[in-house]
């Protein structure tokens, strides 16, 4: 039998594990969601215009935006997987502790240029904002790019905590 001081920390282990599989659940469904709106957008645009010579206003904009949407949700997918393109030559010649202590600081390196993008991604929003930008229809052009901000700092949390708990597989 367990000590009774163990059980609520492997309770609330178990939680934090489900929050993280539903979290991913929702992120990867949103990015396959999104992802085939914007090709059902893209087809329909194409044989509208072919076949019947019309198609609607708003297709190219959606479009458009939807490819900024997938970019950034597929490259914070990227970062929680450690599935990023990876330039690693001089990784494979390293010791093991030498190769993890790189991995580490190109970690931290990548977190800092992830929170630099968001940083500016939100000074861009506000000009938005102030000049009251549309983007498609009556929607502003802000809300339409908060992704970029959104994304960017999610990927920079990421690749902060694989410089300090790396992924299995990038210790090698």
């Amino acid at each position: 039998m367990q000590d009774s001081s163990e059980r609520p920390s492997a309770r609330g282990q178990n939680g934090l594990n489900r929050l993280a599989v539903w979290a991913r659940w929702v992120e990867d469904g949103f990015l396959v969601t999104l992802f085939l709106m914007m090709l059902g957008v893209a087809v329909y645009q194409v044989v509208a215009r072919e076949l019947f010579n019309t198609g609607t206003l708003w297709g190219a904009d959606f479009v458009g935006v939807s490819v900024l949407w997938v970019t950034m949700s597929g490259a914070s997918i990227a970062a929680r997987t450690s599935r990023h393109i990876r330039i690693d030559a001089l990784i494979r010649f390293l010791s093991p502790s030498a190769a993890a202590l790189a991995l580490r600081i190109v970690g931290l390196v990548t977190a800092l240029v992830c929170l630099l993008l968001a940083w500016q991604a939100v000074q861009f929003i506000q000009e938005e904002f102030e000049y009251q930008t549309i983007g498609i229809g009556v929607v502003p052009a802000w809300v339409l790019q908060l992704i970029i901000p959104v994304g960017a700092g999610i990927m920079a949390v990421r690749y902060l905590l694989h410089a300090f708990w790396p992924p299995e597989h990038d210790s090698s």
